[in-house]
């Protein structure tokens, strides 16, 4: 099932229009207010652009943040880790960019794919999969954000997982939640890098539902900022959302979601899920390549 971005033109024209009055209500001030910006801008660095991006934002307090500053990263992540695998393919390393202290590089070698496929075909064991529930209360709205980096020899193939969040036990594996035991929000990238979010909610079929496919694209050798805002239905009520922003602007709202069917059933924290595929070889990635994770939050929502 793949759903389309229906509401991001209304969310557009909505912000369109309250710039229109922003603008109505300057020029009615009887005292002339000199925006220098608009005038003469002056150069800001990658990373001032995105703090000033960041700080436009509708969330509150951080609830959580984690990078890879230390060998035991995964305490404060409260990984209990369930189900977890392939942390033998994952390395804290320090950033050969210089952008972050250290990050997490997670290995996807030649011929790798799913854990599924591994187990089935006996293919090569790329990627890495965990659940953290982050010391965090369990919450009914909450935003993600994290830096990503694909390799610069990155092949896209046909597609991959990447981390996003998650509620209950049902989460992937083609095991389809029903609406009290689970759900997940991953990140994926598709063919040519273009990117969505690839969901297991209770209307789901087959291995998950696909939300806003090709709304954005990912770029080999270059760091991403990546979020995602979920706010779960009211039971009874299909009133869910959830939206999207790479590198600071938003690229994805879908309204209308269902993600479950009793108010016990809450955000609990992050999956950590990364592999190419695909349930069959044809997902492999033809050669040995990586991605570079950093700098990991979490938001309340307001």
């Amino acid at each position: 099932m793949q759903l389309r971005n229906a509401s991001f033109l209304r969310a557009s024209c909505r912000t369109l229009i309250s710039g229109a009055f922003f603008l109505l209500a300057l020029s009615s001030c009887t005292q002339p207010t000199s925006i220098v910006a608009f005038e003469s801008p002056s150069p800001l660095t990658d990373r001032a652009m995105e703090l000033t991006a960041l700080a436009s934002f509708p969330v509150s307090a951080t609830i959580w943040s984690g990078g890879f500053n230390t060998t035991d990263w995964s305490k404060s992540w409260d990984a209990k880790i369930r189900g977890d695998w392939g942390l033998e393919n994952t390395e804290v390393i320090t950033d050969p960019t210089n952008k972050f202290s250290q990050v997490l590089r997670v290995k996807y070698p030649a011929g790798s794919v799913s854990p599924a496929v591994f187990r089935k075909y006996n293919a090569p064991f790329g990627g890495a999969g965990f659940h953290a529930n982050l010391d965090m209360k369990p919450q009914n709205s909450l935003r993600l954000g994290y830096y990503v980096r694909f390799s610069e020899n990155f092949d896209f193939v046909k597609g991959g997982k990447l981390p996003g969040l998650f509620g209950g036990r049902v989460t992937s594996g083609g095991k389809i939640p029903d609406g009290t035991n689970g759900f997940s929000t991953r990140f994926m990238w598709r063919k040519d890098g273009e990117g969505e979010v690839f969901a297991y909610l209770p209307n789901s079929s087959n291995f998950g539902t696909s939300i806003g496919r090709g709304s954005w694209r990912f770029q080999p050798g270059k760091w991403h900022h990546i979020e995602q805002e979920v706010i779960l239905n009211d039971p009874g009520r299909e009133n869910g959302r959830i939206r999207v922003w790479l590198d600071g602007e938003q690229v994805l709202d879908q309204e209308d979601v269902n993600f479950r069917s009793t108010s016990e059933l809450k955000i609990e924290g992050i999956f950590f899920s990364t592999f190419f595929g695909g349930g069959d070889k044809s997902w492999a990635t033809p050669k040995d390549v990586y991605i570079d994770f950093a700098d990991f939050s979490v938001m309340s929502v307001n």
